[in-house]
């Protein structure tokens, strides 16, 4: 628990994910975590350890990661905010910063959190490290179709890598396609997400727009939670976490 010394953070990040091995620590690898914590106690001169609303996997991207931290601190958010953007490596930036009521945690507080994956039907020059390029036509209506199922409280144990600790369900508020001149973005908001979920979603997804699979494929793996039903996962690179929504405010 932090002291009473101590404030509490909250940190608003965008990073381009394709050059790191994901959001969380591990060894010999480069890190969104390790990346933010060594310039936070460079800057601080304490050691922070930070925790994310969602931790993404290596190559996802995120223009409204959350992170919280506690540290025995004098800075002012809108200074630390500049000092850290002025050492972080160019593809992580602080959007915004915030000092939050005692108790606060990015990850548990969060109410939901909303993930876009993008499609493309052709070959981009700009845009192409944010876009999964599908190299057939997709059926919109099959697309749209296929994740009619997702909504309200489900399990997505199929979608997701089996863990025997976790608890799969989960509270879809939205979900839907957008279609462009120029992408496919598909948008999902709910309380939580599990390894791969989104991924394995829109994986699946594709299969049935390109007639690979049937439209009714992810409504019966809801039912059923059988993972060998899935198509292969959609490309990290696709893959946003855009937006995490708190009931917590700020003082």
């Amino acid at each position: 628990m932090p002291t009473q010394k101590e404030k509490i953070f909250k940190l608003v990040l965008e990073y381009d994910g394709s050059h790191f091995s994901g959001w969380q620590i591990q060894p010999n690898q480069r890190t969104v975590q390790r990346e933010i914590e060594s310039s936070l106690e460079r800057v601080l001169q304490q050691p922070v350890r930070i925790t994310a609303a969602g931790r993404t996997d290596a190559g996802v991207h995120a223009s409204g990661q959350v992170a919280s931290f506690s540290a025995a601190a004098d800075f002012e958010p809108g200074k630390l905010k500049y000092v850290l953007n002025s050492i972080l490596p160019r593809d992580i930036t602080v959007l915004d910063c915030a000092v939050m009521p005692p108790g606060f945690n990015a990850r548990f507080d969060a109410r939901w959190r909303i993930y876009q994956y993008t499609l493309s039907e052709r070959k981009h020059s700009i845009g192409r490290h944010y876009a999964w390029q599908v190299k057939y036509r997709l059926s919109r209506e099959l697309l749209e179709a296929a994740v009619q199922p997702l909504e309200g409280e489900c399990s997505l144990e199929g979608f997701s890598r089996r863990n025997e600790d976790d608890v799969y369900s989960t509270i879809i508020f939205k979900k839907g396609w957008t279609f462009g001149e120029n992408f496919l973005i598909f948008e999902i908001r709910a309380v939580r997400f599990f390894h791969h979920a989104v991924r394995s979603i829109v994986g699946t997804a594709v299969d049935v727009a390109r007639g690979k699979k049937a439209p009714d494929t992810l409504r019966t793996i809801l039912e059923t939670r059988d993972r060998t039903l899935t198509g292969p996962l959609a490309p990290a690179c696709g893959l946003c976490l855009t937006h995490v929504e708190y009931e917590v405010k700020e003082p």
